[in-house]
């Protein structure tokens, strides 16, 4: 019986050869394929194996439905298990690609050690002496994320090579390629695509494989050279589109990396599912009017959650932000199991942070915020500095207290944290009036800037005045002289006279005029900075009494007690 059904679909591929040759060879079709032109290629492939059944055609249609971008979903694994099983039954031996494909099924659920006692019998079987097969199953090694095998594919890929007498097929060399992409050896990889470019036939998949070598390398000259080979060689290979986009994305040029995008659509398909693939592209390339635009075409006819993640942060982008949070709510929802979330949950975060409110509606949305935008950290998300952004939210809010926090939380979060992170959490610690942090934070600054931060000793000064306001042994020995005389030390004469130094001076020149005539008791030195404070603030009431006062001590007067030092903390500058 099986005789006669081979004869049957033997007889009728050649009654349908012209009929085929008229609309698609398998050359066309794998073409389309590798162009990400799926339907073109899905539809080809079914054409072919209905019109002429045979192994090959069946082992295609089988293979396309795998190199889907759906192809991993349980009904099509399904469906390609099918094609692979009914080819297969079409030779009486069992045909050995066929099989292939049925290991790639394994593959495709991940189950990785079934797939390998499947390849390991066709080799048996075929007696490692057909290349082709030794390809596809390298080949399969590198196909389904979550269950490659670089070691495998090399080795068979190798033996393939060994084997193949011309060495004439640049496929052999990509899939070489792609294996070391997958052990990250981007040497190799270029080695075996240079390869693949001798040989040629293949302009079009090669060049972009060179691009993603380059890219992923971050080597972008090169990458923009094999990037305008591929593009002269072969303008129809929609990937070569996709990845220009991406190249032209990372030189920050993201109006022309949106129109790369729009070429990657134009030399694809153009459906429902091509459009989403340019919507991911030209959204990155922030060309937002246009995935708006694609994303109300492709509604409600792709279930992909991605449009809402999309649509969310275009919402986050045009301020509005109720409509951000519900879509990037659904999307977080309706994500795969395997997709993080941290970026989402951020811009939940700062849309809370960004809505209008005053009083308890502020609160609230400032706590939805927070607990947000701190999932988003736990997750491992480093699209923003969120500390940062957090602590910039509260400065303007002039709550000290909530900016300090956050800065702190930046700098800890830092393996290595710098003068620059510790610096922003004494200066709003101090202006919250927490003195002991701001203290500790001030210090660490001051430590690790060496004495390359004046106005440091000047908030470590006043600080320690405003901490130790009622200790009178701290007061009345002036304790934070050595502090104000180490800025005026650092700040040369130059510094004293420039206008942003104004008030630390006028204060500090005033706290040590105090000092030399209650503590020193050197009236000279200290008539010398009062006056010295006048030269910079010519009108200071308080200080010209001041310099009357220890005047009048230089004589007959009974000595007067200046007046108290003033330890106002400054207000923070506003942003």
């Amino acid at each position: 019986m099986m005789k006669k059904i081979v004869k049957i679909y033997a007889l009728a591929s050649l009654l349908l050869v012209p009929f085929i040759t008229k609309s698609q060879t398998i050359d066309e079709a794998v073409k389309h394929l590798d162009a990400e032109r799926f339907t073109a290629a899905s539809k080809a492939f079914n054409q072919l194996a209905e019109t002429s059944p045979s192994p090959q055609t069946l082992f295609y249609k089988g293979y396309a439905i795998l190199r889907s971008p759906e192809g991993l979903t349980a009904e099509n694994i399904k469906m390609a298990q099918s094609a692979f099983e009914t080819g297969n039954a079409l030779d009486k031996k069992g045909d050995p690609f066929n099989q292939i494909g049925l290991g790639m099924v394994k593959l495709a659920t991940k189950d990785l050690a079934g797939a390998k006692t499947i390849f390991e019998q066709v080799k048996k079987d075929t007696k490692l002496k057909n290349a082709d097969v030794l390809y596809r199953i390298a080949e399969a090694y590198t196909m389904f994320p979550g269950a490659t095998d670089a070691a495998e594919a090399i080795l068979n890929i190798n033996m393939a090579l060994e084997k193949s007498k011309t060495k004439d097929n640049p496929e052999y060399y990509i899939v070489k390629a792609d294996a070391y992409m997958l052990k990250n050896e981007g040497g190799d990889a270029m080695n075996a695509l240079t390869n693949a470019e001798r040989v040629g036939k293949k302009p079009g998949k090669t060049y972009e494989r060179m691009s993603r070598v380059w890219l992923q390398g971050r080597n972008y000259r090169e990458a923009d050279a094999v990037l305008n080979k591929g593009l002269s060689a072969d303008p129809t290979h929609a990937p070569i589109h996709k990845y220009h986009s991406s190249y032209l994305q990372s030189m920050g040029k993201y109006k022309e990396s949106a129109l790369a995008a729009g070429n990657y659509l134009k030399n694809s398909d153009g459906d429902s599912k091509a459009k989403l693939r340019y919507a991911k592209l030209a959204f990155v390339a922030k060309d937002y009017e246009n995935v708006k635009k694609t994303i109300e075409e492709i509604k409600g006819t792709n279930p992909d959650p991605y449009i809402l993640r999309m649509s969310g942060i275009i919402n986050f982008e045009e301020n509005q932000l109720n409509d951000a949070i519900e879509n990037l709510n659904k999307f977080i929802k309706a994500a795969p199991a395997d997709e993080n979330p941290a970026m989402d949950y951020g811009y939940i975060g700062r849309s809370y942070m960004k809505l209008p409110g005053e009083g308890d509606v502020r609160i609230l949305n400032d706590s939805l915020g927070i607990i947000n935008i701190e999932k988003a950290i736990q997750l491992g998300d480093t699209t923003f500095n969120y500390y940062q952004d957090l602590a910039t939210t509260f400065i303007k809010n002039k709550n000290w207290a909530k900016a300090a926090l956050f800065y702190e939380k930046a700098a800890l979060a830092k393996k290595n944290a710098t003068a620059a992170d510790y610096a922003p959490v004494g200066i709003y610690y101090n202006a919250a009036k927490n003195y002991d942090k701001a203290e500790l934070y001030i210090d660490k600054a001051l430590e690790l800037y060496k004495d390359l931060w004046p106005a440091g000793y000047a908030l470590s000064a006043r600080n320690k005045m405003a901490k130790f306001a009622t200790d009178s042994t701290f007061t009345a020995n002036f304790g934070a002289a050595p502090i104000w005389d180490k800025y005026f030390t650092l700040l040369g004469e130059t510094g004293k006279a420039a206008p942003a130094n104004k008030r630390s001076v006028v204060d500090g020149l005033r706290y040590l005029a105090g000092w030399e005539l209650q503590v020193n008791k050197n009236l000279t030195k200290g008539i010398a900075n009062i006056e010295e404070l006048l030269k910079y603030d010519p009108t200071n009431e308080d200080a010209k009494k001041m310099l009357d006062a220890m005047k009048g001590m230089n004589g007959t007067a009974t000595p007067a007690t200046p007046p108290a030092t003033d330890t106002t903390l400054p207000a923070p500058k506003k942003n």
